[in-house]
Parts: C-alpha cells; structure tokens; sequence
C-alpha cells in the first residue's frame, strides 16, 4: 500500500559551512553517493539527478542543484560566526525568488518530492563583490551595507530575465566548451540582474538583523499572505510575530523592498492571474476580496497593465 505524502518521514541535512566546507563531498558522505567530477549523483533512495559545485575565480563559487526527489528532503544551513562570506539563492521552483546575505544565519530549505528542481546558491566574498560593483557612487548604499553591516538579509522575486539566466546556466554540461568561462560569465549575469533590482528600491536607513529577526519577518510574510482575500491588520501581525509595529515596517521594506500593503496587493494580484487561468473575471474578483469589480479592474490594470477581461482572453480560456 503507498504511504500518504503526509504520512512519509522527512530526510534531514544538516551541515555548517564554514571555511573550506564543500558541500558536494559533506552530501556525498551523508548519504554514501557516488561523486562524478565536480557532481554528486544522488543516491535511487533519494531520488534522481547531481548537485554539483563548480570553483571559480577568487573565492567566487556556484552550487548547482538539479535533480528530483522521491522522498522529502530538508537543508538546514546552521549559523556560524563568519560573516566575510556572502550568499545569493535563485530558487527557480513554483514561488521563483532570490535570497541574498550573510551566510552567518540558521537557514532551512524544504525540498518535496515528485517536482523537479532548479536552484543555485552563488557563494562568494564581501571584498570580491564589492570589486566587482566598482559603481562609483550610484550603488553607495547598496555597498554600504555590502562593506558595513555584520548581518544583513534581502529578499527579491525572481525576473523572467534571472528564470532564463538560471536556465542557461543549467544548460551547461562537461562538452560545452570553454564552460568555467561561461560559468563565470553566467554567474555574473545573475549577479548583475539582482543588483539592478536592488538598486531600484528607495533608500532607507538599515537596520541589523540577526536570525531571529529573519524568522520573524518571514513569519511576517506568511501572515499577510495567508488569506489574500482580507488585508492585513498590521498591529495584529505585528503582536503574533513579537515585534514592534514600527520595526516590522522597517524590517520588512527593507528585506522585501516595498511596503506590507503594496507587497500583499501585488502578491494579491499575482495571485488573481493565477486564478484567471479557470475563473471568471467576476469569480476572481470575489475570491480575492473585491465585492466592486469595478475596483478589481482598476486595481488588476494598475498592476498588470492589462484588464483582466483582456488579459483572459489572451489567455485563449473561455
């Protein structure tokens, strides 16, 4: 009989990178896989496909992982006190976002099975990103935070722009030629489109974080977008995540780049598209909040430029 997904133990990785960490031969060991080259191939128990790291120039380095699982699978990056090295995660799967700071926080990557998986973690340090900006005052405080603060934490949407730079990169395999150039070449590219999202958001003060403030504002995330449908209380979210209103304002436009309420009304919209693929108009708009559909249509075009009667249509959905 096959066990419910629900029911099916999780497999846990706990690893600490630290100086002179591979995660390849620690993964390897874990699990007793087979190493290929600069690959790891998993193991059948496991699932199927390599994660593999490739070392570029001056500490510059990338961790591919391609690959699917047949059970699920938990990454738990423990804290260390090294906060030299910085860490840039494109997560290429269904919610397509990018995770950009120190390396000195607890992290933990949730990784299910039966879905196939895309993601890269570019690893490198502050002084050789910093080398790399050269902007000559247009990122002052972008690098300012690079330079200054102990622990720092960011968080983008990935582009369609990052999707298909990560696609390329992907695509790159032992008979391409020149492929560390292009490797290299590639890396810089994606680094590149994070910076320019970066630099398009208005400058604030920065606040310190540390792990329990990125807990927190995660936590804050999931709140607001747990019922799309009601816009959120701010005091109330700020109570049951324990910060205080006006840091949680600060925290968040800092770590996700805009406001709670235009984050939670853009992710509303978003989600309104979602659902256009098999609801009518006036279905949508009520699902998610609107009892005016007048108002959705202004609020939907504003975000996509686009009616949502059009925008269906284009869709080739009756």
């Amino acid at each position: 009989m096959k066990m419910p997904y629900l029911f099916r133990m999780s497999i846990v990785f706990d690893f600490e990178a630290g100086k002179g960490f591979h995660f390849t031969s620690a993964f390897a060991r874990r699990f007793g896989a087979e190493i290929n080259g600069d690959q790891v191939l998993l193991p059948e128990t496991l699932g199927k496909g390599f994660i593999q790291e490739v070392y570029l120039d001056q500490g510059l380095s990338l961790c591919l992982h391609h690959y699917t699982l047949c059970q699920e699978l938990i990454l738990r990056r423990q804290g260390t006190g090294v906060t030299e090295v910085l860490t840039m995660k494109f997560d290429g799967r269904r919610d397509c976002q990018v995770e950009f700071g120190t390396s000195n926080f607890f992290s933990e990557v949730v990784i299910p099975p039966n879905e196939p998986i895309n993601f890269l973690v570019v690893v490198m340090t502050r002084e050789w990103l910093l080398g790399l900006l050269q902007s000559q005052g247009e990122a002052a405080a972008m690098e300012d935070t690079i330079r200054n603060s102990p622990s720092f934490f960011l968080y983008e949407g990935m582009t369609m722009e990052m999707e298909q730079a990560l696609k390329r990169i992907s695509l790159i395999d032992e008979a391409t030629r020149l492929r560390t150039l292009l490797y290299q070449i590639r890396a810089q590219e994606l680094i590149y489109l994070l910076m320019a999202r970066l630099l398009s958001r208005e400058r604030s003060v920065s606040l310190p974080v540390d792990a329990g403030d990125v807990k927190k504002i995660y936590e804050v995330r999931a709140s607001i977008l747990a019922d799309l449908s009601v816009p959120p209380s701010l005091p109330q979210v700020a109570r049951k995540a324990g910060m205080s209103l006006t840091k949680m304002k600060q925290l968040f436009r800092q770590t996700f780049g805009d406001s709670i309420y235009n984050y939670f009304q853009a992710e509303r919209m978003n989600e309104a598209a979602r659902l256009l693929k098999t609801l009518s108009v006036s279905q949508v708009g009520y699902q998610i909040g609107f009892s005016n559909l007048s108002h959705f249509t202004r609020v939907f075009e504003k975000h996509h430029q686009i009616k949502p009667k059009r925008y269906k249509d284009a869709l080739g959905i009756a």
